[in-house]
């Protein structure tokens, strides 16, 4: 392409901010060799063709003037100035231009009439257009025209008619680097020259360094260089700039110099101050030659004077992360994807296995009902946030007016109705998170839309573990699971009646549960998996004891399934009675999000008084005194406690709720023979014979509290009550006998009120 280089120097462009026409980076006008006319005012003139080797080869020229002059008429300038240049038309519609030197090899021609130019200001903006006769130039605008798209190579214009001097050596000053790697008080300059362009980079460190010692910390920071090296010696220096690599003159050998000095190469250490030179002689001008008589070689001195550029901070690359570095996956089949989200200031990632046909939907949907942290919410046009919960009252979301943008494999997609294949790579990101790359101004419309990459390191997110209230898995800090073989156990369940639940409630067609029988449900439970009976979709069993469970100091019995993991969990309400007749649900609480259905993880510590809450070989404690307000029911003679499975739909028509109104989720359906919850054992920790003393403390119940118009109180005797108002007066004396009492609140203003008896006190409400 470029047969001989004397009186053309050219650089690769390195500023970023291409024009919104998609063409060539603003060339600094302290670039430009050959300034055409006089005046105090100055513009950079930009021209691209492509060659005949289809590489797209920029020449620019500097312009000066005063008064008003077009961009047509200064076209007219330039060739007027440039016999090598050659304008075909007129100020007013320019048809083409052409570019022939013969000495380097050039012979540029556009085609007829298709030319159009991009035009900026001084601070880098765009103008708008109104054809060359009519857009006045003005001082430190830049004009680029092109045909087929932005240069590979810029060249800068020498003067035709200059006298040739002899090359001095580039330099380029610490204050014109754009671009420092490191950290410290000492400064040098690493400046590589290849064939055809020079660049820079700054270095700040303390201490003693070698030039080995800033590459390294400059390859680190900068994706775009490397360099190899074997025996101390250099081998290459590389620069990725766009869709092509810098590297050496095939055949040609790195010198490197020291403040123009030759050095030490890798092993030259830096002083404060340093430029460390690296060249390829092919971009040199040999000034002097020595022929050595014992080698029979030429040895040449090489001058470098092509103009060393500052390179630019690096241009931001799309984070990604490895399937290998995913800690959490959701799912299973042979198929992985990984679904990334990037937020204001945090970017987390999922890993998803999958057989089939999937969408993005259904991998955040599964992500959703696997990990109670992660949520979604759908507005009037698609997805409107996706959010996470750090920590309680810490959750992350898009910022206020922002949107969600999704790539995959890093090329925008289609979103929630995207399909995914094996490798996949699904980010979800908002603009708050990226950097602008590109712009486009979309004039019909009078808007810039913009193009974004998304940075900021990705972090695998871990196990869902202990982010809900209550206590976590086995193993953790304040678990009360408690171990088949505990020395707290005194005893087991003797007697077992089961009520089969369906395979799938939601089916009437499906038939119950067949897996075990009661004799699995009766005696010690162990740490085997399938030493269990199944229950079904809301079926029952009923155990009893030999010696009745008393309420006693801590737990007094605990439930035993089977979960093989602490995830899996199927959960049952448990009930206890000391008559067989009247039951007491013990106060469950589920707080699992119920927007997508659970098809194989619980979080643990979001679940409260329901069985199933441990793996295999741990039991669910559960303790009599939190009954101690129920009527009806002797806590120290418990007889009966029964096991009814949570029907785990989110569906209403099939759902079961907590003491709360709360939907309980977990596995559904677990269409098998063994669906539903799988009972190993109950264990009896307080028992009347134990050390526990029949004789029940003093208490006092009142229900309904609220309360409307009538007011019960159970008391265990005979004691005096007294109703106090929020002020601290009493407003009521109440004489209770052992059993139930029915007080009138009729005259009693709405509000709330403390209720003291030797029992303690306790708050009324009424309405």
């Amino acid at each position: 392409m470029i047969k001989k280089l004397l009186t053309l120097a050219f650089g690769l462009l390195l500023a970023f901010g291409a024009n919104a026409q998609g063409g060539n980076p603003t060339v600094p006008q302290d670039s430009i060799r050959f300034w055409t006319g006089t005046g105090t005012n100055r513009a950079v003139i930009a021209i691209t063709w492509e060659d005949d080797n289809e590489d797209m080869i920029g020449i620019a020229w500097g312009v000066q003037w005063n008064g008003t002059v077009t961009i047509g008429s200064i076209m007219d300038t330039i060739a007027a100035y440039d016999s090598r240049m050659t304008v075909t038309g007129s100020s007013t519609w320019i048809n083409n231009m052409a570019y022939n030197d013969a000495n380097l090899g050039l012979n540029l021609v556009g085609i007829d009439g298709w030319w159009w130019y991009g035009w900026k200001d001084a601070n880098d903006n765009d103008k708008q257009s109104g054809g060359v006769s009519a857009d006045i130039l003005a001082n430190g605008d830049f004009v680029d025209w092109m045909q087929m798209g932005a240069a590979d190579i810029m060249l800068y214009a020498e003067d035709p008619n200059a006298t040739e001097e002899t090359p001095e050596e580039a330099t380029i000053a610490a204050s014109d680097i754009i671009y420092w790697v490191g950290e410290g008080s000492s400064e040098a300059i690493l400046a590589v020259n290849w064939a055809d362009t020079a660049l820079a980079w700054g270095y700040r460190f303390n201490g003693t360094k070698t030039v080995a010692n800033m590459m390294d910390d400059i390859a680190a920071a900068d994706p775009r260089f490397s360099y190899t090296a074997g025996g101390g010696m250099l081998s290459d220096i590389n620069f990725v700039a766009g869709d092509r690599t810098l590297a050496i003159t095939p055949g040609n050998y790195w010198g490197s110099s020291n403040n123009g000095i030759m050095d030490m190469g890798l092993g030259q250490s830096l002083n404060d101050g340093d430029l460390e030179k690296w060249a390829d002689p092919a971009a040199g001008i040999a000034i002097d030659s020595t022929y050595d008589e014992q080698w029979s070689y030429w040895w040449y001195t090489y001058v470098y004077p092509m103009t060393i550029h500052p390179v630019s901070e690096p241009l931001p690359v799309e984070a990604t992360i490895a399937a290998s570095a995913i800690e959490y996956w959701v799912g299973e089949g042979s198929n992985e994807a990984i679904l990334a989200v990037n937020w204001a200031d945090t970017a987390l990632a999922w890993g998803y296995r999958f057989n089939g046909t999937k969408t993005v939907t259904d991998m955040m949907d599964d992500i959703a009902a696997a990990d109670p942290r992660f949520s979604y919410e759908l507005g009037s046009y698609g997805l409107d946030d996706i959010l996470f919960v750090k920590a309680p009252g810490d959750t992350l979301r898009k910022q206020l007016y922002s949107y969600w943008e999704s790539k995959n494999n890093g090329t925008i997609d289609a979103g929630m109705s995207q399909n995914l294949n094996n490798g996949d790579f699904e980010k979800w990101a908002e603009p708050a998170a990226g950097v602008v790359v590109d712009s486009t101004f979309w004039a019909d419309y009078n808007y810039w839309s913009y193009t974004y990459v998304y940075p900021m390191t990705i972090h695998s997110v871990g196990q869902p573990a202990g982010m809900g209230p209550f206590c976590d898995k086995v193993g953790t800090e304040g678990c009360t699971a408690v171990k088949f073989d505990d020395s707290r156990i005194k005893a087991w369940a003797t007697a077992c009646t089961i009520v089969r639940g369906s395979q799938n409630l939601s089916n009437p067609s499906a038939p119950v549960v067949t897996y075990g029988d009661e004799s699995q449900a009766v005696g010690a439970a162990t740490a085997n998996t399938m030493d269990v009976v199944s229950l079904g979709d809301g079926g029952t069993a009923t155990l009893t004891f030999a010696t009745p469970i008393v309420n006693g100091d801590g737990y007094d019995f605990a439930v035993f399934e089977n979960s093989f993991d602490d995830y899996f969990l199927e959960l049952a309400f448990v009930e206890v009675s000391s008559d067989g007749q009247h039951f007491v649900r013990f106060p469950a609480t589920s707080l699992t999000q119920t927007a997508r259905q659970i098809a194989s993880h619980v979080e643990p510590s979001y679940i409260n008084n329901l069985a199933g809450k441990y793996k295999v070989g741990y039991g669910t404690p559960f303790d009599l005194d939190e009954l101690r307000d129920s009527t009806g029911i002797d806590l120290n003679n418990i007889t009966h406690v029964r096991i009814v499975d949570v029907v785990g739909s989110i569906d209403p028509q099939y759902a079961t709720y907590d003491a709360f109104g709360h939907i309980v989720n977990d596995p559904f359906p677990t269409i098998s023979y063994s669906a539903g919850f799988d009972l190993d054992g109950v264990a009896v920790m307080n028992q009347k014979g134990n050390g526990i003393e029949e004789t029940e403390e003093t208490f006092v119940s009142v229900y309904p509290n609220p309360v409307a118009n009538m007011m019960n109180i159970t008391a265990s005797e005979e004691m005096t009550a007294l109703l106090f108002d929020m002020s601290g007066r009493c407003i009521m004396t109440i004489q209770l006998h052992n059993g139930n009492n029915s007080i009138s609140m009729d005259g009693i203003s709405n509000g709330v009120y403390l209720l003291r008896t030797a029992a303690g006190v306790q708050k009324v409400v009424k309405k």
